[in-house]
């Protein structure tokens, strides 16, 4: 079975707002994810306890387009988010192969819906600052029970640079019965992207 952390990178290109409390900060970064500042480069590092350890490199453009190159293991299929049709290719995108239609913008909404549930679970948040990468960061943090994911305990954790006000990185532990996932993202930004062309 293949894991794709794609549509939560895609769901995740929006605008935050700034927040009074650190609760507030931490519903905000759940509910609306990174800032909308263009086309950005995510290095995903997800590990799957017990089964495996995947890296990804996800190429977002901020309007619901975007696509993931399969790092380790090489052998991972590619994916493409393209106008709310998705594509795969196995030749490390010489080549795309149609998959599925979608609704971007119900996927959106309904993923909105369901992390303002969720974080009015949240618990325990904390702020502080931190150093990434030789930047001065904000710190958000916090568990928080998932009903997207059938009542995993999930603890979600938060750099926003304080330059930029994007978030940098983010780490997300889900753990539920029988199921426990680690999962890292790097952002960069990456104005130079140009998205594939299926047709």
């Amino acid at each position: 079975m293949k894991h794709f952390p794609l549509p939560l990178a895609l769901i995740f290109c929006a605008s935050v707002a700034q927040s009074e409390t650190c609760q507030d900060q931490f519903t905000a970064l759940l509910i609306k994810g990174n800032q909308g500042v263009g086309p950005t480069r995510m290095h995903i590092t997800q590990e799957i306890v017990g089964v495996r350890t995947s890296i990804t490199h996800h190429y977002d453009n901020c309007d619901g387009n975007g696509m993931s190159e399969a790092v380790d293991p090489e052998s991972d299929p590619w994916t493409l988010f393209a106008n709310d049709k998705m594509y795969m290719s196995h030749d490390k995108g010489t080549t795309w192969g149609f998959v599925t239609d979608f609704d971007g913008e119900k996927g959106r909404a309904d993923h909105k819906l369901a992390m303002s549930k969720d974080a009015q679970t949240a618990r325990d948040v904390t702020c502080s600052q931190d150093q990434l990468n030789n930047a001065n960061n904000d710190v958000v943090e916090g568990p928080y029970t998932s009903t997207m994911l059938a009542g995993a305990e999930v603890y979600e954790k938060f750099w926003i640079d304080q330059e930029t006000g994007f978030i940098a990185q983010s780490y997300r532990h889900v753990k539920s019965v029988g199921f426990e996932t680690k999962t890292t993202q790097v952002v960069t930004l990456n104005p130079d992207f140009v998205m594939p062309k299926p047709e």
